[in-house]
């Protein structure tokens, strides 16, 4: 795999090179804001989704804990 990985990188030496922001260049600023709120959707969406899950998770739990504690009493 990084043999292959490496190849890859070494036959496309374009695709491995920075933005164009990291170069320097003049880039518009609607692309730059573009690709800026396209980060903040992604990580607020795998954020919320691992924090809803991890609730989820809590909440499966403490119900079948207490259904098992409500079967006990009875």
């Amino acid at each position: 795999m990084k043999r292959s990985l490496f190849a890859a990188l070494l036959l496309a030496p374009r695709a491995a090179s920075a933005c164009a922001i990291c170069f320097g260049a003049v880039d518009t600023n609607a692309g730059f804001y573009t690709g800026l709120s396209w980060a903040i959707l992604t990580l607020l969406v795998v954020v919320l989704s691992l924090v809803g899950g991890i609730g989820y998770a809590m909440y499966s739990v403490e119900r079948e804990r207490e259904r098992e504690h409500a079967g006990k009493k009875a």
